[in-house]
């Protein structure tokens, strides 16, 4: 029997580290779970079953067959498997059905559609995609907690893949008391990535026509009626959250709100910013495995160092003392690599600095930082592909972390390159406006301009030369306290209020 003198709390999510993660979302729910059955919670979580899921090497084990619910108006079949996040005793209920047996967690990478229609006799699954898979396993959650007549305080909905599923709490709730007092809490991790689908969405999931209007209003384009799954959220969920205060007010506004600004102002009175924290054990460079010389804050000096010139001595760039700038990102326009490229040819062509850059993306950014390696081969190197390994030794190596976003929910890259005592130069937005204080733990500019990107990066350039100053800049970066610690005691604040 549930302890009630814990809260209770689902989290739900698409992505969930180390079974499955593609950006950012897999971190929060790999390590903000942890954090919260430290504080007298009791957390259970759910994700799909995909096919890349390793059953064995994770002890997953089947927990209940056969669970049964309305999809397409016909009964579909899913099972529950169970298993426990690594490290932790917290529980993971995963959905199993054919509609995630392939090998990626979203489709659009590889041939997943066609072995979807493939695997599908009945054919019942024709035209699937990413918002009818999620859609399938927001219903299936709440299908499992009736089944199980769990009660939870609160069902915790991370980002559109699971914006449908305060609808599904609220539909059932018109047939069945026992989702009286569940509240729904919808954490918003990119406004910029909504979920759009056509209206066909509603009958695929047997959704109470009842609760349709809400679902389409106001939502119109060229071919007519379409859903948003993150409007639906916005307006469905009992508590809204960003991940990021700053974030929280920036969405409120037409350059940020992405569309959807109207709606989030209606629940503006609803809506809360709490920052994201780190897993402090997988970035922690006093036992990081991948960087070649591990250090504290005592250690700081020649630690750096190390690490400094083995970065140069891999990245095939001179083995000297100048200032080492890293990029390690998506390379797409919200990075800010529209005014970062012409502004670091215009630095390096300038001054004797280096730059190592890691990440893909768009062509025209691949092509961009290649050229400008190409161009200039004793200062830069670009390696377009994407190297966790690398990835921690660009953190350990550099003197700044480059970060200069269009607009960032909250971002983690500026809190691991300061955990790594590297210099993070940021716009001021999003999440990087409240985790980076100017001229104190890194360097901050505001106008996304590419004046103002060079002369953040001159700037960085004499803070370099100032020993004292960059150290002084550098060990506050240690210093800061990133841990899920402060973030996980927010959230249950904000659970209990919902409760």
């Amino acid at each position: 029997m549930p302890n009630k003198n814990k809260l209770e709390v689902l989290l739900v999510g698409g992505e969930l580290a180390p079974f499955a993660k593609v950006g950012g979302l897999g971190d929060v729910m790999g390590s903000l779970p942890i954090a919260l059955a430290k504080l007298n919670t009791n957390i259970k979580v759910a994700l799909p079953l995909y096919g890349s899921i390793n059953k064995r090497k994770y002890k997953i084990k089947l927990f209940k067959k056969n669970l049964s619910m309305l999809i397409e108006d016909r009964q579909a079949k899913f099972d529950i498997y169970q298993g426990k996040l690594p490290g932790s005793q917290v529980k993971i209920y995963f959905i199993k059905h054919k509609i995630f047996d392939g090998p990626n967690v979203y489709l659009g990478r590889g041939n997943y559609v066609k072995n979807v229609r493939r695997a599908s006799k009945k054919k019942r699954i024709k035209g699937v995609g990413d918002v009818e898979r999620f859609t399938f396993f927001s219903k299936a959650v709440v299908e499992m907690v009736k089944e199980f007549k769990w009660r939870p305080d609160v069902i915790h909905c991370h980002d559109w893949h699971t914006a449908l599923l305060p609808t599904f709490v609220d539909e059932y709730n018109l047939e069945d008391t026992h989702f009286d007092n569940i509240r729904t809490l919808f954490t918003i991790h990119n406004l910029a990535n909504q979920g759009v689908t056509g209206l066909d969405i509603v009958d695929y999931g047997s959704m109470d026509h009842r609760l349709t209007p809400a679902l389409m209003e106001d939502y119109y384009d060229k071919d007519g009626h379409k859903i948003d799954s993150m409007k639906v959220g916005i307006l469905s969920a009992d508590y809204i959250n960003t991940v990021s205060p700053n974030y929280a007010k920036e969405i409120l506004t037409k350059e940020y709100g992405a569309g959807l600004e109207k709606y989030l102002l209606r629940r503006k009175n609803h809506l809360a910013g709490i920052v994201n924290g780190l897993d402090l054990k997988l970035f922690d460079p006093a036992k990081d495995k991948l960087i070649k010389k591990r250090y504290t804050l005592k250690t700081i000096v020649q630690g750096k160092q190390s690490n400094k010139e083995y970065l140069q001595k891999t990245s095939k760039l001179p083995v000297e003392d100048k200032p080492v700038f890293g990029l390690v990102t998506r390379l797409v326009k919200q990075k800010g690599l529209d005014i970062l490229l012409p502004a670091l040819e215009s630095i390096v062509k300038k001054h004797d600095i280096q730059v190592v850059i890691l990440g893909t993306g768009y062509d025209k950014y691949e092509d961009g930082f290649k050229e400008l390696a190409k161009k200039y081969p004793e200062k830069v190197r670009a390696d377009i592909t994407f190297s966790l390994k690398l990835a921690q030794q660009i953190y350990a190596g550099s003197d700044f972390f480059l970060m200069p976003s269009r607009f960032e929910p909250c971002g983690l890259g500026q809190m691991i390159a300061m955990r790594y005592g590297t210099i993070p130069i940021v716009r001021q937005t999003g999440g990087l406006k409240d985790t980076v204080n100017n001229n104190k733990t890194g360097v901050v500019f505001k106008k996304y301009t590419q004046i103002e990107m060079r002369k953040a990066l001159e700037r960085s350039i004499r803070i370099y030369n100032n020993k004292t100053k960059f150290k002084k800049i550098r060990a506050a970066g240690m210093r800061e306290d990133f841990s899920w610690n402060r973030s996980a005691k927010d959230y249950i604040k904000l659970y209990k209020k919902l409760k």
